[in-house]
C-alpha cells in the first residue's frame, strides 16, 4: 500500500497503538489527522508529525464522531484510511458485570468504530478507493474469564468488519481487522514510499 500523502484518522491516537500506529503513518509520509480526547497529549503527537491535524473527539458521542470524519475530510479534502483503535477494557465475571459500564464498552468499541465507518464510506465509495483497518483483540477469538463483556463488544467489531469486507469489496474498500493480544502489538508493516 502506497502510504505517502495518504490522508490517514487515527482513533485512540493520544497512546499506546494508537500513538504508535499514528507516529508511523507520519514517519512514512501520511497526513495523519489524530483523534482522542486527550487534547493535550494529541498536541504533543501532532508536534512531531509533518503534516498532522489534532481532532478531539468522544468516540461514545455518535454527532461528534460524525463531525471529527467531516472536519478531517474539509480540512485534506480526501479521506483514505481510518483506523478504529479507541477502546477501552472491561474485567468482570459474568455474574458481576455492571449494565452501565457495558453499555459504556459497547458505545466506544462498537459503536463509535460503526459510526465512524458509516461516515466515511461515501467519501471512499466517491472515490473510489480506500482502507477501513479495525482494531480488536485476541479475546475475540476465544474464551477468558473474567473478559466476556470486552471480548463480546471486539467479537461484535470483528463481525461487522468482515461483513463490511464482503459487503464493500465492489467498491474498492478495503477493511481489515487486527487482533492485538495483551494490549501489545508488534508493528510489522512494510510501507512504500514515494522515490525521491
Amino acid at each position: 500500500m502506497e502510504i505517502n500523502d495518504k490522508v490517514v484518522i487515527v482513533t485512540g491516537a493520544s497512546s499506546g497503538i494508537g500513538r504508535a500506529t499514528a507516529e508511523l503513518f507520519g514517519k512514512n509520509g501520511a497526513k495523519v489527522a489524530l483523534a482522542a480526547r486527550s487534547i493535550d497529549k494529541l498536541g504533543a503527537i501532532s508536534a512531531s508529525i509533518a503534516d498532522s491535524l489534532v481532532v478531539p473527539v468522544d468516540m461514545t458521542k455518535r454527532d461528534e464522531v460524525r463531525l471529527m470524519v467531516q472536519k478531517i475530510y474539509d480540512h485534506y479534502g480526501r479521506l483514505d484510511i481510518l483506523i478504529n483503535n479507541a477502546g477501552r477494557g472491561l474485567r468482570s465475571s459474568v455474574e458481576h458485570i455492571d449494565h452501565d459500564d457495558f453499555a459504556y464498552i459497547m458505545s466506544l468499541n462498537v459503536y463509535g468504530p460503526l459510526v465512524a465507518m458509516q461516515s466515511a464510506i461515501p467519501i471512499m465509495r466517491k472515490q473510489g478507493s480506500g482502507t477501513i483497518v479495525n482494531i480488536s483483540s485476541q479475546v475475540a477469538r476465544a474464551t477468558y474469564p473474567g473478559l466476556s463483556a470486552y471480548a463480546a463488544t471486539k467479537s461484535a467489531l470483528t463481525v461487522i468488519s468482515l461483513t463490511a469486507r464482503k459487503e464493500l469489496a465492489e467498491d474498492g474498500i478495503a477493511v481489515s481487522v487486527i487482533y492485538p493480544r495483551g494490549g501489545k502489538i508488534k508493528l510489522q508493516v512494510h510501507l512504500n514510499r514515494k522515490n525521491s
